[in-house]
């Protein structure tokens, strides 16, 4: 059977995708990595400002961050990480999308997703492994 193929734009880069399989996901998972639930405190350093957020999910090459404030998705900024139980983690990473979470009049909460530009390879290692045993905990349930 031949199929149909159509063109779909997203984050950013244009992709070839079976119609069929457009139809069926509204959209493509273009992450190279798995990412985990988590819930943990972060700081997002620009050369602006200084924004209290919280990581939503993660992978070692990136993360969805809520905050009040989004980081300009423009240039990179520093992110300290701070999981329980374990010394900070600090990398460089960029902006590459944003979204509103939540919004009235008393309390709003944006989203940025962020991809990691630089991290050491001590920090990649164990986000490596914690996603892998989060994973792998997920499976066994």
């Amino acid at each position: 059977m031949l199929q149909q193929r159509v063109e779909v734009k997203w984050c950013f880069q244009w992709e070839p995708l079976c119609l069929e399989d457009y139809e069926m996901t509204r959209g493509v998972e273009r992450r190279l990595q798995p990412r985990v639930e988590i819930r943990w405190p972060v700081t997002v350093l620009t050369t602006q400002t200084t924004i209290e957020g919280e990581i939503h999910n993660v992978s070692p090459s990136g993360a969805f961050i809520s905050c009040k404030v989004v980081p300009t998705l423009e240039g990179s900024f520093f992110i300290i990480i701070k999981p329980p139980e374990r010394q900070t983690i600090s990398v460089a990473g960029k902006a590459v999308w944003s979204t509103t979470l939540t919004s009235d009049e008393s309390n709003s909460s944006l989203g940025v997703g962020v991809q990691f530009t630089n991290i050491t390879p001590v920090d990649r290692k164990f986000l490596n492994q914690f996603v892998k045993i989060q994973i792998n905990k997920n499976k066994s349930r």
